[in-house]
């Protein structure tokens, strides 16, 4: 009833994030680039034409760098140059809701937006399911992204604002993000030193603006010596299977020719062992539950993964080799077993 206008813009629209950044990362993959990933850079070394950063597994020299270290951004920055920018992080706590409360919201529904971000949205995802939130609160640990009570109670009471009969009872997950704030007002986007170009303080329009920053990055590194070649026949698309979306005869065929495909792992969300195989070989493995989860959809659904987490572990060191005791959830240290309890009596 408070509501007495609104600003419509109808060429906003919604991605799933981590299909996005999966497949640009892929893509670059499969054109050469190498990933070295949970490789903390420790110290940076300028010498006579290039930089040598340590990392935690070992050194790596480079002509030029880019600092896109979002909440460590400043850190690493000032390795190499004097301060010129501190990093204010804020976190924001979500609700994601059961796709029975999918139909709530047809578009991204924003409040007006203050000094601190945005506001609290409520947004239908690709999936079918609602997202709320964030909140906005300062924070001093840049990493410490544990939801709290006290943001989860706000973010409800401003979204019942905008729509007044979500159920929460309805909610399948509650989590936390980090937004790289700084004290600039626009993002960080210039050389700090000779051949080393920041790009920090990537806060909300980020996800968007990606691609754009990427193309003027590029357009950076090239006016200060970086040479470019254009590759020959470069791969340009990332195509995965996705089960679920396939027609009957598409699927019949695809379990002909490979009968994964015709074990279901998920049942909330469809996925067979077939795409958790191919996401477990895909151009940048993933290496923990979630990583699978973010690659192929396992666990996304209403058990979020207290069905199929079992299974897909157990595929997970099949396909590895690795000891189901070495495979954490998803970020370090964050193991499910611990150890072994029961073993096959000798004969």
């Amino acid at each position: 009833d408070a509501v007495f206008g609104a600003l419509y813009a109808p060429s906003a629209g919604i991605i799933n994030p981590w299909e996005y950044a999966l497949a640009f990362a892929e893509t670059a993959a499969k054109n050469g680039c190498e990933f070295r990933l949970n490789s903390g850079v420790t110290g940076i070394q300028k010498k006579d034409d290039s930089y040598l950063l340590h990392t935690v597994k070992g050194d790596v020299e480079a002509k030029f760098v880019v600092n896109c270290a979002g909440v460590d951004s400043a850190v690493i920055h000032e390795m190499v140059a004097p301060k010129s920018f501190t990093i204010k992080p804020s976190r924001g706590d979500y609700y994601l809701m059961d796709k029975k409360e999918g139909d709530k919201a047809k578009c991204v529904l924003f409040q007006c937006p203050s000094e601190v971000g945005k506001g609290v949205l409520v947004s239908p995802t690709v999936h079918g399911n609602l997202i709320v939130g964030p909140n906005a609160v300062s924070c001093k640990d840049a990493h410490r992204v544990n939801t709290t009570m006290e943001g989860l109670q706000f973010v409800k009471e401003a979204a019942t604002k905008s729509v007044p009969d979500i159920n929460y009872r309805n909610a399948i997950r509650n989590f936390a993000g980090m937004r790289a704030n700084t004290d600039k007002d626009d993002f960080i986007i210039g050389m700090a030193a000779p051949n080393f170009l920041d790009l920090a303080g990537i806060k909300s329009p980020g996800l968007t603006s990606a691609p754009a920053i990427g193309e003027e990055a590029v357009k950076i590194l090239s006016e200060n010596g970086l040479t470019l070649i254009p590759k020959k026949n470069p791969v340009t698309t990332r195509k995965v299977v996705r089960f679920k979306h396939l027609s009957a005869e598409e699927k019949k065929q695809l379990i002909s020719e490979n009968p994964l495909y015709g074990r279901v792992i998920c049942r909330c969300e469809t996925i067979t062992e077939g795409e958790i195989v191919s996401a477990i070989h895909s151009p940048i493995p993933p290496v923990s539950i979630d990583g699978i989860k973010r690659r192929a959809g396992s666990g996304m659904g209403r058990c979020q993964g207290g069905f199929c987490g079992p299974r897909v572990m157990e595929i997970l060191a099949r396909e590895t080799g690795r000891d189901p005791l070495s495979i954490e959830k998803d970020k370090s240290g964050s193991y499910i077993l611990t150890e072994e309890i029961k073993k096959e009596a000798a004969l």
